[in-house]
């Protein structure tokens, strides 16, 4: 599976949403994880990535947004970029 950067995009905007206050977003683990993620790929220019190249934090982020996001259903619905 590959991943571009707006998926990283939609899944830090998604954790965004969900966070309680900015401070609370920017204190998380997941949203650390995922703008470490962010920024090495702007960083190094990549357009993807696969699966295998994120860390277990970045991987679990990923996982726990996308399994919040099918589940409830009767939220908002995510933003599109």
């Amino acid at each position: 599976m590959n991943l571009a950067i707006s998926d990283i995009e939609a899944a830090i905007d998604g954790w965004r949403q969900r966070a309680a206050s900015d401070e609370a977003f920017a204190m998380s683990a997941e949203a650390c994880a995922l703008a470490r993620l962010y920024g090495a790929v702007i960083v190094h220019g990549c357009e993807a990535l696969a699966d295998a190249e994120l860390d277990d934090t970045q991987r679990h982020a990923l996982q726990i947004l996308s399994s919040l996001s099918t589940s409830g259903s009767d939220q908002s619905s995510p933003s599109t970029h």
